[in-house]
């Protein structure tokens, strides 16, 4: 949970997908699925 709390944060800062994904050490498609279902959910 704190891993996607900390990804939208990223995102909404401005920082790019894969500079986000090496900070948080996890993937770039991992990143890009939380954003996608962050959009989903309306957040």
């Amino acid at each position: 949970m704190r891993k996607i709390r900390e990804a939208l944060r990223l995102s909404c800062e401005g920082m790019s997908t894969r500079q986000a994904a090496a900070s948080l050490s996890i993937g770039g498609t991992t990143l890009r699925e939380y954003l996608y279902r962050a959009k989903e959910a309306g957040l």
